[in-house]
């Protein structure tokens, strides 16, 4: 149904994203990291990343907020009992002979802080990056067993909110980056407001079975995701052409007469 049976034409386009948790992004980029720093033989710097994420320099990796799972506790009732239906879903799956796909935790966070406790009391930290360090921080996504592939409409994009579907399924009040996978490929931070599971008989049809309606709200966290998804938002708006003036016309054919 078109609202108000508008004459404006429609266009209705499919752009495939990608999701990830933010703390899925931040754990790889500091895994990658350790790594780098320890190939290279210096000690570890995690401070360009610290400030890009605007993350507290001065507090542990697992107490920044910016990073945890829940944020509203108002919605801490509903995501707990999604996140234990999803511990049940991995014991089951432990029952039945298959290994749960991800531990309960991921250790990089605490592996970072021992390095870092390591270099203090050995007197190794630095204010400044190793020269091989010294480069703009990029960010990447992390590994493809930690991305969540779906698809979103033109429709249901706004300079608020995103809707999509997707494949796997995400908490309430989670951190997550949307990455809009269009030639000119840009990613935003955002914040899950529900995730439900959909009809299983649904018409749609998409080779990444995306079973999951996805709604996002962007946090806008990175400086520069505001412009470029505004950007992004005016190159997609419809071409509406100018209606016909019909009252020079009426005119003109009262003046012959007709």
């Amino acid at each position: 149904m078109i609202y108000n049976k508008s004459g404006h034409p429609i266009e209705v386009k499919k752009i495939s994203i990608r999701v990830w948790t933010l703390r899925d992004e931040i754990e790889a980029a500091i895994g990658r990291r350790m790594k780098e720093c320890e190939a290279a033989g210096i000690p570890l710097f995690i401070d360009d990343i610290k400030r890009f994420y605007n993350m507290n320099l001065q507090t542990s990796l697992t107490d920044q907020s910016n990073v945890l799972q829940l944020h509203n506790k108002s919605d801490e009732a509903e995501s707990m009992a999604n996140l234990m239906e999803s511990l049940n879903e991995e014991v089951a799956a432990t029952i039945d002979g298959e290994a749960p796909t991800e531990g309960a935790e991921n250790k990089t966070f605490n592996q970072a802080e021992e390095i870092l406790a390591e270099q203090t009391k050995q007197g190794m930290e630095t204010k400044k990056p190793n020269p091989i360090l010294e480069r703009p921080y990029q960010r990447q996504a992390p590994d493809l067993d930690k991305i969540s592939y779906g698809f979103t409409l033109l429709s249901d994009i706004n300079m608020e909110n995103i809707l999509s579907f997707n494949k796997d399924k995400f908490l309430q009040g989670q951190s997550v980056v949307v990455e809009f996978l269009i030639p000119q490929a840009f990613t935003m931070s955002a914040t899950v407001a529900y995730c439900h599971f959909y009809a299983l008989r649904s018409r749609i049809i998409s080779s990444t079975k995306p079973d999951y309606r996805l709604q996002c709200k962007f946090s806008f966290s990175i400086p520069t995701e505001r412009d470029t998804l505004r950007s992004f938002l005016k190159s997609i708006e419809p071409n509406i052409p100018q209606p016909i003036k019909k009252g020079k016309v009426e005119a003109e054919d009262d003046s012959l007469g007709i």
